[in-house]
């Protein structure tokens, strides 16, 4: 079922920041995936040569703990409050727009952002973004089999 390309962004020792991690985990058996710190320029160059790609990252725009974002970057771009207050000082928002400016998108980028609540080093991830994450992967599975029976 490798019919997508899924790229989890953080940060291990930072709680809630791990979430898009702990979805690749969840996934890692049927996709194609990547872990990744969100550094941009290798973030753009790990997209290159796939036809669809699901990033997967934490955000911290101040909605409720666990709340799910879902984007397609071929149509729209990261909204500016996730610019602002991204988990990585410069990362996901900054690549995606680089590549958009480039032409080295994906033919199919999507993006799930689950909002974070515990970022310090150190706390594990809170209840509400671990629920989140089970969501986003299972959102991920139906997706992708949607697309394959297209």
């Amino acid at each position: 079922m490798k019919t997508a390309f899924i790229i989890g962004i953080g940060n291990r020792h930072r709680g809630d920041d791990a979430a898009g991690l702990r979805v690749m985990d969840l996934l890692k058996a049927d996709f194609a995936t990547l872990e990744h710190d969100g550094e941009p320029a290798s973030l753009i160059d790990a997209m290159q040569g796939h036809d669809r790609v699901i990033l997967v990252d934490a955000v911290s725009s101040g909605a409720a703990a666990g709340e799910i974002f879902r984007l397609d970057l071929q149509k729209e771009g990261l909204p500016g409050a996730f610019t602002q207050t991204s988990t990585h000082s410069f990362g996901i928002v900054e690549a995606v727009e680089l590549a958009r400016a480039l032409g080295k998108l994906p033919p199919a980028l999507v993006f799930y952002g689950i909002e974070g609540k515990n970022l310090a080093v150190g706390d594990g991830i809170s209840p509400e973004v671990q629920n989140a994450t089970e969501t986003v992967a299972a959102s991920i599975r139906a997706e992708t089999q949607e697309k394959k029976h297209a």
